[in-house]
């Protein structure tokens, strides 16, 4: 096994515009795990080639999402750590 620096340990994502296809090249061993883990159940992820510590898969590109994180208002906030706290309170009353 290859001694990497946490910064050397890539992930790379790629698609083009043309092919129904993704392919995630990673030496990202959490990623390993989670994709090995789906390839039972999930035939159209599959394994393009595998190194020691590293691994590229291919998959279809309509399941990559970008996600952005959700913008809250102060009153938001608020509100979720209250019904937060009473969840908690009729927990512990039981």
């Amino acid at each position: 096994m290859a001694n990497l620096t946490k910064y050397e340990q890539e992930t790379i994502i790629n698609y083009n515009n043309e092919e129904k296809t993704a392919s995630i090249f990673t030496y990202d061993r959490s990623l390993i795990r989670k994709l090995d883990k789906r390839l039972p159940d999930y035939p159209d992820i599959t394994v393009v080639r595998r190194g020691e510590d590293w691994a590229e898969y291919s998959l279809p590109k309509k399941w990559l999402k970008v996600g952005f994180p959700r913008q809250l208002s102060d009153e938001q906030r608020a509100e979720m750590a209250n019904r937060m706290r009473a969840a908690r309170d009729s927990t512990n009353e039981n």
